[in-house]
């Protein structure tokens, strides 16, 4: 075997098997073919030569570094127990080593939710040492002159009831089939659904509240079931004001000429990047690819601050326009509020009847304040999120379909046949030297 090397559990079961004088076997997790090979093992090397550590987790189980249902781990345990051993607890390992005598294997272990288990020598996660084990490493894994007393792992062995916990976690939260989680990794690599609101811009939509008594009404119950708005903006009235030229990395330019900006340009820049990044996928929702998703939200960056000088403006604009909207209701109600006040005005005149005067005080008093709160509430923003899109969908004839449409047979096809990872030429059996 090559000192850069691959294994797999077929590699570990034949290095186990090797083992007479001594064994160490440290992994995050363990499935029953390599489970089998150690209870082997535990009949021909000495009980006090032997050091097995483990991560009892749930997460472990997920990620796909052993047995689901533990069956590995309960036939170690059983098997341990038969020869005076324990097997061990060490939170949070994630790598792996094998002592077999003189043979050192260190190796990284396959999370099988993420990729399926390679036998490609040129794909190598395992370092292969065929010499005496060092003095550090053996002191390390109890297999100094001192064992245990000079132990850095495994320090504590596993309980029952530790494995108990975590097939309670698996069975209330279980993980995804590793197939399915790794097409669905292969993919998201490649595609997001992308939600995409610019909310809160057209001024048409803002209003101010009226108290319903300034119309007349007395009766408390239907002041209170009543609404009475007045839009700031007529339904034709697209407000349009001058802001700066920005860069695309959204820096302000003061030296270029300012562009007119206004709803209808918000509309014609969502369009824009709807068009150029998006793809609308029917009931699906809306996609994006991945490898577009930091130009699109450069872009996103770019509108945000145009946006930002567009509020700006319009709150100016809005402020400027309070004494105006003022006297456009005056001009409509201030005969009526005259002959007939609202009684929560009658203790704020000193004559019998309101004034003009009284009444254009008193109503701009109680106007004002609502006009200010709604220049204030003006707050226009642009909302993106992205999710991962799910194996069902790519299982969807009519998904692919939309996918063919817009990217090629041949790219989904190549999409597709990369959903386990990297698929695995048949490599010849690797013997251990």
């Amino acid at each position: 075997m090559n000192t850069f090397t691959s294994v797999d559990d077929r590699v570990l079961q034949e290095v186990v098997a090797r083992a007479r004088c001594r064994l160490v076997f440290i992994a995050p997790g363990i499935r029953l073919p390599v489970a089998t090979a150690l209870v082997r093992a535990m009949s021909v090397v000495p009980s006090d030569s032997i050091h097995l550590v483990f991560d009892v987790d749930a997460e472990v189980c997920r990620m796909g570094y052993g047995d689901l249902d533990f069956k590995g781990m309960a036939l170690l345990q059983s098997a341990a127990a038969k020869h005076d051993l324990t097997v061990n607890h060490q939170p949070g390992i994630r790598i792996g080593l094998v002592i077999a005598d003189d043979t050192t294997l260190i190796y990284s272990p396959t999370p099988e939710l993420i990729e399926a288990e390679s036998r490609q020598p040129d794909k190598p996660n395992a370092i292969f040492l065929k010499a005496a084990l060092p003095e550090q490493l053996a002191k390390a894994c109890a297999m100094g002159d001192e064992k245990h007393g000079t132990l850095e792992v495994g320090k504590d062995p596993i309980k029952p009831a530790m494995i108990e916990a975590v097939k309670r976690d698996l069975k209330e939260y279980p993980p995804k089939e590793f197939n399915v989680a790794r097409i669905e990794r292969v993919f998201n690599s490649r595609l997001h659904y992308v939600e995409l609101r610019i909310e809160d811009y057209r001024l048409t939509s803002r209003s101010i509240s009226l108290n319903p008594k300034l119309f007349g009404v007395k009766d408390e119950e239907v002041v209170r079931r009543l609404t009475n708005r007045y839009h700031l903006f007529s339904e034709t009235e697209a407000l349009t004001v001058e802001i700066p030229a920005f860069s695309k990395e959204a820096v302000e330019l003061p030296l270029k000429p300012k562009e007119k900006f206004g709803p209808r340009s918000i509309d014609g820049e969502r369009k824009r990047i709807k068009e150029r990044f998006i793809m609308e996928a029917g009931d699906f929702g809306l996609i994006i690819l991945r490898k577009d998703v930091a130009e699109f939200e450069q872009e996103l960056i770019v509108l945000e601050a145009k946006i930002k000088a567009y509020k700006v403006a319009v709150q100016a604009i809005i402020k400027s326009r309070t004494d105006d909207i003022i006297a456009e209701l005056l001009a409509a109600l201030g005969e009526t509020l005259k002959s007939n006040p609202p009684d929560h005005w009658r203790s704020r005149f000193a004559t019998q009847r309101p004034t003009t005067q009284d009444i254009e005080r008193l109503f701009e008093a109680e106007v004002r304040s609502e006009v200010e709160r709604v220049n204030t509430d003006f707050e226009p923003r642009v909302f993106h999120a992205f999710k991962d899109v799910t194996y069902k969908t790519f299982k969807d004839e009519k998904f692919r379909e939309l996918l063919e449409d817009r990217f090629g047979k041949t790219a989904v096809e190549t999409i597709l046949s990369e959903h386990d990872a990297a698929p695995e030429q048949k490599a010849k059996k690797q013997s251990i030297g």
